[in-house]
């Protein structure tokens, strides 16, 4: 959004009534407005996208509620003050290049949903949760708006539930783990990522013992990940590339081995002396102690040629945003160098090497101090 700077209230203005709009992001999703512009090649009015919308809703259910022209043409409105479509005349509208990348990549629709509805809900509670409790800050992983969201709600069980598992009583689970599954996909592979920040990715491959496992993937999902290593270096066998996962929603991923873990058990990490760790996109979910947790277990594993890779979005003001959602659904956090330094200490770990590009992600390589057990 370019924002008129050289007027500040006009500028403020714009910036605090985003979230009202932002609720509507939703409602253009379920009726599929951005690929009906997508797809239309030309402007439409919102008559024409409502039509349109409501015969895909006809051939696919009968009784399902139809959209309404006065809610098409709010919703378009509306969706052109956030830059998503553009529009051409009073009630003339047309895709943009966010429009169409909405249209042709699944994940981002999916992640507009997660972002929107968990999102607007944490942030309008955010503050009413640190008055009612004097300003307690962090917050930990069970305490945060969004919980006490659900407990002024009055939903009682909720208000007591992780956020993931909040999406999940929800309904919305499946659609959050599409998002990743996109996401992870879209991007280029994991190695030329790392490599691209300056990590000598094939230094620490090859130095791998025969006789050791040489990736371990925490969190790892559906394995894309070392997939993507299986990929870039096909020397590697199954058993050398383990996907550690709680969820696992598959039995098999060919090419690697996929273990159930759940990493916030007290249980010690299953995979002793494997050469890298990864913690790609996972403790940024997590507030401090439970890293710390994470860390410490991970490090009580490791060798001394062992090294965990972290894997999280640049601590930067590009990222802000992405920050605050983390701290309000999770009590997690992005984290600066100083930061993941800190951590490591208090983990029995070191910082030997790191990279923080304006854009996009940051790693870090966390090794055993010397001499520690």
């Amino acid at each position: 959004m370019d924002l008129p700077l050289d007027n500040p209230g006009v500028a403020l203005g714009e910036i605090i009534t985003n979230p009202t709009s932002l609720g509507f992001i939703p409602v253009a999703i379920h009726f599929d407005l951005f690929t009906i512009l997508a797809r239309a090649g030309k402007p439409v009015t919102a008559e024409e996208v409502a039509e349109i919308s409501n015969v895909k809703i006809r051939e696919r259910a009968k009784g399902e509620p139809e959209l309404g022209v006065k809610l098409a043409e709010d919703v378009l409105y509306i969706m052109t003050g956030l830059g998503l479509v553009d529009q051409v005349s009073e009630n003339g509208f047309n895709a943009n290049a966010i429009t169409k990348h909405l249209d042709q990549w699944e994940g981002a629709k999916h992640a507009a949903l997660h972002f929107t509805i968990e999102g607007l809900l944490a942030g309008a509670f955010t503050y009413s949760k640190l008055k009612d409790t004097n300003f307690e800050y962090p917050f930990k992983g069970t305490e945060t708006p969004m919980q006490y969201a659900h407990k002024r709600l009055g939903n009682e069980i909720l208000s007591k539930k992780h956020t993931y598992s909040i999406m999940a009583d929800e309904g919305r689970m499946d659609s959050f783990n599409n998002f990743m599954v996109h996401k992870l996909s879209k991007r280029p592979r994991a190695p030329d990522r790392i490599k691209h920040l300056g990590y000598d990715l094939d230094d620490a491959i090859f130095s791998a013992p025969k006789d050791t496992v040489a990736v371990v993937d925490i969190g790892g999902g559906h394995g894309h990940t070392l997939l993507s290593f299986k990929e870039a270096y096909p020397h590697l066998s199954a058993d050398k590339l383990i996907v550690q996962d709680f969820y696992a929603t598959v039995d098999t991923i060919p090419g690697v081995t996929l273990m159930k873990y759940n990493f916030k058990d007290t249980a010690p990490q299953p995979v002793q002396g494997a050469h890298i760790y990864c913690l790609q996109h996972i403790l940024h979910n997590h507030p401090d102690l439970e890293s710390i947790a994470l860390l410490q277990k991970t490090a009580a594993a490791m060798n001394e040629d062992s090294r965990l890779l972290v894997i999280e979005a640049t601590k930067n003001a590009k990222n802000a945003a992405m920050h605050a959602a983390m701290v309000a659904l999770y009590g997690g956090r992005e984290r600066s160098s100083a930061e993941w330094k800190l951590m490591a200490a208090v983990s029995g770990l070191e910082v030997t090497f790191e990279s923080y590009p304006e854009t996009g992600e940051c790693l870090v390589e966390m090794r055993k101090v010397r001499g520690s057990k």
